[in-house]
Parts: structure tokens; sequence; C-alpha cells
């Protein structure tokens, strides 16, 4: 089988630069694109680009890459990579993904949000040039939302699908740092559960969080989903300390992702007898029946840089596509 090359525009936290002692080459966590890149037994690291010269000479002394550019031209001529991964500011992907169009590499993975808008995100969509004979664009790009590539919540969605759990009563998220730039994972995550946002309701009586900028505060917002009808967005100020936490109570269990989404607990049912009017019935906290298991986020990456090479080989759909950031841009823009 091929190797496929691969180019990471921007050395930013996400692309390369995770402090050493937590991201590098052989490390537990694989938590930059550069690590899954080059802990892919498929996929070489070739190229970065940042217009930042010390960030990327930084990048390719930590992960022994020799070619730096600080614009996309030059390194989609000399490097012709068949995968780019945009990981720079949301405010520069609609430039750099027109851009990097044009050199018509095999595949593109761009980090959340996908754009600033719908409007920009759809305009990508027709620069992809068409489509192929089997209905895939000539160009695909996947999307990083990134709890979609871990195994922990994949296993939630089967268990959804399966109907194991039951119907989803309420859920609750708590999120932080605004509404589009944190929020927006939740979100996509509750279309990823519970397919279709029917309507979203603003709790305009709970105040608003300012608590990374002032253009996306943090709002108290309740959405019925398809699958679930009661889902409540709830916002805490980053200042004090980060959160992201997710807690579902289903007919037949509740499920609560936990410590910013690497664990999830697993609470069951149990049943106390019956009175007249009722059966009683009560979740278990008994920690020797509650389950508590990874979500294998801390290694997401790997398995979004897996899903694109086995998306290359013709063997997988791309878990997160572009249609799907741009549910989750309208979904937003109508809040």
């Amino acid at each position: 089988m091929n190797n496929y090359k691969v180019a990471i525009v921007g050395c930013g936290s996400i692309g390369s630069s995770k402090p050493d002692h937590i991201d590098y080459l052989g490390s537990p966590n694989i938590l930059t694109h550069s690590n899954a890149v080059c802990s892919h037994s498929r996929t070489e690291l070739v190229a970065f680009v940042d217009t930042d010269t010390k960030k990327s000479l930084s990048a390719c002394e930590k992960w022994d890459v020799k070619a730096m550019y600080p614009a996309i031209e030059p390194m989609m001529i000399e490097c012709k990579p068949d995968i780019v991964i945009i990981a720079t500011p949301t405010n520069t992907h609609y430039k750099i993904l027109s851009e990097t169009l044009n050199y018509q590499p095999r595949l593109i993975i761009a980090e959340k949000p996908f754009c600033l808008d719908s409007i920009e995100a759809n305009d990508i969509i027709h620069q992809q040039k068409g489509e192929t004979k089997d209905g895939r664009h000539r160009i695909p790009i996947m999307v990083d939302y990134i709890r979609r590539f871990a195994k922990g919540y994949q296993e939630i969605k089967k268990q959804i699908d399966s109907g194991k759990f039951g119907k989803a009563l309420n859920c609750r998220v708590l999120y932080t740092r605004g509404l589009k730039h944190e929020g927006c994972h939740a979100v996509d995550l509750m279309r990823y559960f519970f397919e279709k946002c029917i309507e979203f309701n603003i709790d305009k009586s709970a105040p608003l969080i300012i608590d990374r900028d002032q253009t996306d505060p943090g709002i108290t917002v309740n959405f019925k989903f398809e699958k679930c009808n009661s889902i409540s967005f709830i916002p805490l100020d980053a200042r004090n300390y980060k959160v992201f936490e997710i807690d579902i109570f289903f007919e037949k269990c509740r499920v609560r992702f936990i410590d910013n989404g690497f664990y999830y607990e697993m609470y069951p049912i149990i049943e106390q007898g019956e009175s007249e009017w009722s059966v009683h019935k009560f979740l278990n906290y008994r920690l020797t029946d509650v389950t508590r298991k990874e979500t294998f986020l801390n290694v997401a990456l790997y398995n979004l840089i897996d899903n694109a090479v086995n998306y290359l080989d013709g063997k997988e759909d791309l878990t997160c596509t572009v249609k799907d950031a741009i549910a989750v841009h309208e979904i937003l823009e109508g809040v």
C-alpha cells in the first residue's frame, strides 16, 4: 500500500505545539495533528506552513520535518502533498481552503469551526469542482469535530442507535469559552447522537457569560432534536475553570461525560418494589455498579488520520464532512 504525504498549515497548539511533556512521538496522548501523522504507519509529514518562521522552525525540529514555508503556493508546488491539514485561526480558513483547493490535493482536513459562517462554508462546497461518478466530491474535505473520532463516543452512539438505552429523555450540556468556539463541539455531538435539530429557545433571563470573546458569549439555550426533545446548553465562566460535561438521561440508564469529555460514566437503573401507584425505580449510584470508562479522546486525532487513510484507500466514508459542519453553522447562526 502507498503512504500518503501530509502537510500541516498552522504551527499553533493543535497543529504541532502542545507542551513537549504531554505530546511527543510515542507519548500515550496524541494531542496534535503532527503527532497523529507521525504516529500513523501510512502517513508521512513532509511540510509545515506558517507565517511565523519561529513557530515553523520549532515544529520542524520537534517532529523532524525538513520543509517549512511561509505560504501555501510554494509548499503545494514543491511538496505535492496528498493531504493538507488546516489548523489556523477560524477567520483564515476560507482564504486558505480556497487557495488549497486550487492545487487539488487528494483530501483536505480542516479544524472546527469550519469557516466563519455558512455563507463561506457553502461557497467552499461550490469550489470543490463537482462530483465523481460514485458521488464523492473531487476534493473531499473532512472537519475535525474531534469527539466523533473518539472510540468511547462512537460506542455510545452505537448503543443509542441500537435502542439499548431506550429513549433519550433529557440532556444537559455544561460548557465554557463561547457557544460558537467551544459550544459548537456539543452542537455537533448532539447532531451525531440525536440527528436533526428541530427547534431552540434562548433563555433570555439567564446572564450572558463573556469569558473569551465579546462577539461569542456563553448563552443558555434549550434545544429540541429529533431523538431528544429536551437539551439544555448552560454556560459557565472559564475564568474560574474550564468545563465541558454532558449528562444524558435515557429510559434505561444515565450516561455522563466528565473530565472535559475524557471519561464517561454509566448509571444503571434498579427497581425497589411496587406501590399501588407505580413501580419504584432509582438510578444506581453504588460505586461497584457504576461503569466508568475512558472515551479515548486523548488519541482521537490518530483516529481522524486513520479515517482519512481508510477513506483514500476506498474502505471507509469520512466520519465528519463539510455538510456536518454546515449544519452546525446553521444551528448556531439561528441562535
